[in-house]
């Protein structure tokens, strides 16, 4: 039987420039070379404190990752949720229905003609079986009784039930 290698670390990217992928030199030489421009446009407490925003930004993009994505995927999603129409998929539209109650009338008449004790039977029955017992048709059917014969030849009466 053969064996393959699986391979391992996939979600790692290639370590390109020293312990840096390139995503994050670019990011940090991006954020270099701003200051350096910012250093000769802008007076020194300025531009001092435009590296600091740069290379703050620069390390949180390349190195921060929240809920396991990188800075920049979180980003482009927060904006996304920003720009884009709301769409409220669980709120669903509430349609009528009209319901057949014929079969419930049927079923209360039935009802108000049984004495207590037969309702009591009928509720704990459909409790048990899970189906709407009526009575009427138990009468119809009477119980059925079967005659069973065991594997000893013995032969006894048996009540069907039928689920």
């Amino acid at each position: 039987m053969a064996t393959f290698q699986v391979p391992q670390f996939i979600e790692q990217k290639p370590k390109i420039i020293g312990p840096l992928t390139l995503e994050q030199f670019f990011y940090l030489g991006g954020a270099g070379v701003l200051s350096f421009f910012s250093f000769y446009v802008f007076n020194f407490f300025l531009s001092l404190i435009l590296t600091v925003i740069f290379l703050s930004a620069a390390i949180a993009l390349a190195f921060v990752k929240v809920n396991g994505q990188g800075m920049p995927a979180t980003i482009k999603s927060a904006l996304s949720y920003i720009w884009r129409p709301r769409t409220y998929t669980w709120q669903r539209a509430i349609t009528e229905t009209v319901l057949d109650t014929s079969e419930l009338e049927k079923l209360e008449e039935t009802r108000s003609n049984m004495s207590i004790q037969e309702k009591l039977k009928s509720i704990a029955l459909g409790v048990t079986t899970g189906k709407i017992f009526s009575p009427k048709k138990w009468r119809e059917e009477g119980e059925r009784y079967q005659v069973v014969t065991h594997l000893t030849g013995e032969k006894e009466k048996a009540k069907k039930v039928d689920y």
